[in-house]
């Protein structure tokens, strides 16, 4: 038993080419159905390449007319405001008329009764109520 060396079979040199020759199952030829549905797989890849594609422009697209719509509405917010501020000014300047009107007609108003009391016209005006008696 001890004159045999086990790894120098005739054999042994064309099993240790065929294990260390080896390709992966990867890197085999496909089969006519693996290679159909390889082809499919591209195929739905493809297209959902273009799906997501156009699904993109398409957002862009609602992006777009969004900001467009957003810049619209600033633009008439803006003159719509303009607008009220010119108003609310107007407004303004009316009062500050109708108030100094106000004043000059009760410093008339106090005058004409100082007047009627010099007078002593006062008999027929009624003080309290500001109304004027006709007799």
């Amino acid at each position: 038993m001890g004159g045999f060396v086990y790894n120098v079979l005739p054999c042994a040199n064309i099993i240790s080419q065929f294990f260390d020759n080896r390709v992966p199952l990867a890197n085999l030829p496909a089969t006519s159905d693996e290679s159909s549905r390889n082809a499919e797989d591209d195929e739905r890849k493809r297209r959902r390449m273009v799906s997501n594609r156009e699904s993109a422009r398409r957002s862009r697209m609602r992006k777009r007319r969004h900001l467009d719509e957003l810049w619209s509405m600033l633009v008439h917010l803006i003159n719509e405001n303009k607008c009220l501020v010119d108003e609310l000014s107007r407004a303004r300047e009316g009062y500050e008329k109708v108030v100094q009107e106000n004043t000059k007609l009760r410093e008339e108003n106090s005058k004409s009764r100082k007047m009627i009391s010099e007078i002593g016209l006062n008999r027929f005006l009624d003080v309290d109520s500001d109304q004027i008696w006709t007799a």
